[in-house]
């Protein structure tokens, strides 16, 4: 990996985590710049603002109010260049199940150490999508695993859901119609077999999705 063209951007709401880890990667002197973010939106203007740039992203999974599985794919559109690694401390085989379903190219545990972290690098860097041992063991084990069946506007809505906003604020909030997202509401309900917004609620917290 061409460490002059490249930045490292480390997005995580736990600070303490972001902090350190920033440091590391800085001591080991393997990218142009590491940037530490922990707002979605800020982040994400960077990312428009260096469109053009080669930039790596450490993205945790579980993010303030959400979690990452739709940003992964807001990112890919914002910059076909980058290269993003799932970090989460998840041990959840349907989590993990639903974070792989969205390609990232590389997953790693908070548990493993930075020499985990090197190798993630050189399997990207080399066109390979790397999982580590903790993850692929608990994938190995996992029997049954049930697939995600939302899409990612269902699991913004979702998102929304979760925070106690209305209709009326989610559908300002997604820029849909009150009229969709009632639609929306009532396509996730079907798929999860649940007949009430707390039901789904539960669902979706025993899958992890928010």
């Amino acid at each position: 990996m061409d460490k002059n063209n490249t930045i490292a951007i480390i997005f995580d709401d736990h600070l303490l985590f972001a902090d350190s880890f920033s440091a590391l990667v800085e001591r080991f002197e393997i990218f142009s710049a590491v940037h530490t973010f922990d707002d979605k939106r800020e982040l994400t203007h960077f990312l428009i603002k260096h469109s053009k740039m080669r930039i790596c992203l450490f993205l945790d999974y579980y993010l303030k109010n959400e979690n990452s599985l739709t940003f992964i794919n807001e990112v890919k559109r914002l910059n076909r260049r980058i290269m993003i690694i799932v970090m989460s401390s998840t041990i959840s085989p349907t989590a993990i199940k639903n974070i792989l379903d969205n390609k990232p190219h590389g997953f790693i545990s908070k548990s493993s150490g930075f020499d985990t972290v090197l190798q993630c690098l050189t399997a990207i860097a080399d066109g390979s999508q790397y999982i580590c041992p903790v993850i692929s063991e608990i994938v190995a084990h996992a029997k049954n695993v049930e697939k995600i069946p939302f899409t990612d506007r269902e699991l913004e809505i979702l998102q929304y859901f979760s925070r106690g906003l209305s209709i009326a604020d989610t559908a300002e909030k997604a820029h849909l119609s009150r009229h969709t997202v009632v639609a929306h509401r009532r396509n996730m309900m079907s798929k999860a077999n649940v007949n009430s917004i707390t039901e789904l609620l539960l669902y979706a917290r025993k899958h992890e999705l928010i």
